[in-house]
């Protein structure tokens, strides 16, 4: 019997090592231009200057100039916040402030996807309309992106209007809607950018292709319209579900404040409330985590 487990153990190693084996080599051939450390190096630090970039443009809204706006009401947030450490949760004071910025930096990074991921489904397929009216007309390319940038308003259009004056000045196509795209990037305008640097390069039936990726873009949308509807009760029931302590702590400050203070103001009390709100976050982890596999 021993012998057996013996060999079964030994089995499990040799079969855990080819694996291994297998697994290296395969993301060795895969990244078989990136042997170089520099390169590695390189490529890592390009990567994580684009996410800084990418989250100042989030917490600016594009526009530098909210700035300083946006960090006083960080601050007045952060004043709240730790007034309600302060007096009710009292974490320590450097775990506070671990977690606040950490949260905030999350919080912003997930605000800023929504709001433009939002804004780029609203104004997107009237660039692909302008697009198509100008092509249509005669007018070349450039043109047409000029166009873009006069007739669309917002974030979206200023994309355009800075897309068109970089390429208007001899710019690299390629560099400029590889910036554009570090601000805006969905595998629409990745396609779209695609049919536009081969346009450039090469020439093509624009208004076709571009005609076509419209009617993708539509059914996208569509499907996601869709899919929100199928979940959106599955989504009010889990915010309804989350509001529950919050709405019974408050009652309890209310109907019996003697059970309050015990839970704010005593340690034993304090593990309580720091299990209720841990498994809270939790469960709306799970729950997010659920919903975005179901779609």
């Amino acid at each position: 019997m021993t012998l057996l487990y013996y060999f079964v153990f030994a089995f499990g190693v040799l079969l855990l090592l080819f694996t291994a084996s297998a697994w290296f080599k395969t993301h060795k051939k895969i990244n078989a231009r990136e042997t170089s450390f520099t390169e590695k190096l390189n490529k890592t630090t390009k990567k994580v200057n684009d996410t800084v970039q990418l989250w100042i443009y989030y917490f600016t809204s594009g526009d530098k100039n909210n700035l300083v706006r946006n960090i006083i009401i960080h601050f007045l947030i952060f004043i709240g916040l730790y007034y309600l450490n302060a007096n009710y949760i009292r974490f320590p004071n450097q775990a506070f402030m671990i977690a606040e910025v950490i949260g905030f930096i999350f919080v912003i990074w997930k605000l800023g996807q929504r709001r433009n991921r939002k804004l780029f489904n609203e104004k997107f397929p009237e660039v692909i309309q302008v697009l198509n009216s100008a092509t249509s007309s005669g007018v070349s390319l450039l043109q047409a992106l000029e166009r873009c940038g006069k007739d669309i308003t917002g974030p979206i259009g200023e994309e355009f209007a800075i897309i068109y004056k970089r390429l208007a000045r001899g710019e690299d196509v390629m560099a400029v809607f590889q910036d554009s795209y570090s601000r805006y990037p969905y595998k629409e305008f990745y396609f779209f950018i695609s049919i536009i640097r081969t346009n450039l390069s090469r020439g093509g039936q624009m208004r076709e292709v571009i005609s076509r990726l419209g009617r993708a873009i539509a059914d996208s949308n569509k499907m996601e319209q869709k899919k929100k509807a199928m979940t959106s009760e599955a989504r009010m029931s889990a915010a309804i579900v989350a509001c529950f302590p919050v709405g019974f702590f408050l009652f309890m400050k209310v109907t019996t404040p003697e059970n309050f203070d015990f839970v704010v103001n005593d340690p034993a009390g304090r593990i309580i409330l720091y299990y209720v709100v841990g498994s809270e976050l939790l469960g709306m982890f799970i729950i997010w985590w659920l919903m975005r596999k179901s779609t």
